[in-house]
């Protein structure tokens, strides 16, 4: 049953494509105007010093190495993925030239390359555009079950919130990595739909190129091809998990060629030893003043050498201190860390929404900008109770037997949860779930939707449905589509 025919649909869809382009637009001038006015005494610092020194020796030895400019041997590296590093690469070889000097930082420290240069400028208008791209894709993927305005909703949210804004200035990965999720999702919700093999091996493709960012995605296009492999045929989900093993098995074939340590293992198992210890955020901003502090960092150091050196004996250290509180770390991994992971104040780094010390935020001194941004952290808890409400409800009834619901809301669900399983294990901060915010967004306004239309035909006495969606369309209940 459609919503609308004829002429009426068709100024509808038009409507629909001026608000969705009015909304993105206003997403992109809301970032150009962050990156314009912001300040940032020391841009590379922290986990960005590791970035930039991977791009600069791409760019200017063709190895991926954190080996300072000035060294001498140059060992590559696996610690990170490429993507994001090849990104700055890319701006620092259209710029011409990328100098790296090192000059007096703060408090003592030394701090690498000049407050701005070229190549850097470039690389924060490419996140521009990037964050851009990515409230358009939001809108995109919420109409493969959303009614219009709805999508709107999800978009406009996206466009404004201050997290994705903040880090389109900032040369860390969550922007590219962001995107990338987008896209790649986007991509394999289309292909489900079309049902071809071309499509799937593309969406395998983009997943790969994801995982090239970030490997925190590594396991999820595997599931998205068990669902695919029931729905669609067992060659189809083979094409979307060879399309997506190509990244990863030519990266895993350098690292074994050329990587003599398993960089990229090592920092999965600093992750979890870090992750396991619910004072170590604490713990890590207050490391030059506080002997508590440097204690519980010297422990973690040493579960983390145990670990590397000898799993089992690391496992058991590991597995002693947890069974000396088992309520702490039950209540730590069970609550408080996969909340931890969507809370608004970041852990590490400057505070609330900013990874480095900020001035003239416009988040600050515009005066309906800082109403949006702590309006907006007062949601922030109902934003993730709705979607947890969301994607649990969906793939509860997803495994109690409801065959009809679509594949986009199973499949977000799927990978939200996935996503948190993930940090739950391993770590957990605000600041890593930056890049998944637009999809936490689609699941709570999913909630919202439903809850809505539940409300509706109460009021009107609508006769009762037995599922949120009907089970001959891919999108959500009729009263809430276009066509």
């Amino acid at each position: 049953m459609r919503f609308f025919s004829g002429d009426k649909e068709s100024c509808a869809q038009r409507r629909f494509r001026a608000a969705a382009v009015g909304i993105v637009l206003f997403g992109l001038a809301l970032r150009l105007l962050y990156v314009s006015v912001v300040k940032v005494d020391f841009p590379i610092r922290g986990d960005i010093n590791q970035y930039v020194l991977y791009a600069w020796n791409l760019s200017h030895r063709g190895t991926f190495s954190t080996a300072l400019p000035d060294a001498v041997e140059v060992e590559p590296s696996s610690y990170r993925g490429p993507g994001y590093p090849a990104l700055l690469a890319a701006t620092m070889l259209a710029a011409g030239h990328a100098d790296l000097p090192l000059r007096p930082g703060p408090q003592g420290t030394t701090a690498l390359g000049y407050e701005t240069d070229t190549w850097m400028r470039l690389a924060i208008d490419i996140q521009v555009l990037l964050g851009t791209a990515t409230i358009w894709l939001t809108i995109l993927v919420a109409r493969f079950w959303l009614r219009w305005r709805w999508a709107l909703a999800a978009g406009l949210i996206v466009a404004v919130w201050p997290h994705l804004v903040a880090f389109t200035g900032v040369l860390l990965s969550e922007t590219l990595f962001g995107f990338l999720l987008s896209l790649s999702f986007w991509m394999l919700c289309r292909a489900e739909r079309e049902g071809g093999k071309p499509g799937m091996a593309i969406a395998g493709l983009a997943w790969g190129m994801t995982y090239l960012v970030n490997p925190v995605v590594a396991f999820f296009p595997l599931l998205a091809a068990g669902s695919i492999g029931r729905r669609s045929g067992w060659r189809v989900a083979g094409v979307l998990v060879a399309g997506f093993m190509l990244a990863p098995a030519l990266w895993g074939l350098r690292n074994a060629i050329s990587v003599h340590d398993p960089g990229a293992l090592r920092r999965a198992e600093q992750n979890f030893v870090e992750g396991s210890w619910p004072y170590y955020h604490d713990a890590y901003n207050n490391r030059f003043n506080n002997p508590v502090a440097q204690r519980i960092l010297a422990d973690i150091q040493k579960e983390t050498v145990e670990l590397e050196h000898s799993p089992s004996v690391g496992m058991e250290s590991i597995f002693a201190r947890l069974s000396h509180d088992p309520g702490l770390y039950l209540d730590w991994y069970l609550v408080y860390k996969p909340y931890l992971l969507w809370d608004w104040i970041l852990r590490l780094g400057w505070g609330d929404i900013y990874f480095l010390p900020t001035q003239n935020s416009p988040f600050e001194r515009i005066p309906i900008l800082a109403a949006t941004k702590k309006g907006l952290e007062l949601l922030n808890p109902f934003v993730f109770g709705l979607a947890a409400l969301a994607a649990l409800g969906i793939l509860g009834a997803s495994l109690l037997g409801r065959r009809n619901i679509p594949f986009a809301p199973l499949a977000l669900s799927a990978l939200v949860v996935y996503l948190t399983a993930v940090h739950v294990a391993l770590q957990a901060e605000p600041r890593y779930s930056v890049p998944y915010r637009p999809e936490e967004v689609l699941l709570a306004i999913t909630a919202l939707a439903v809850l809505g239309e539940w409300i509706v035909a109460r009021i009107r006495k609508f006769p009762p449905d037995n599922a949120p969606w009907n089970s001959d369309s891919s999108r959500m209940p009729r009263r809430m589509l276009v066509g």
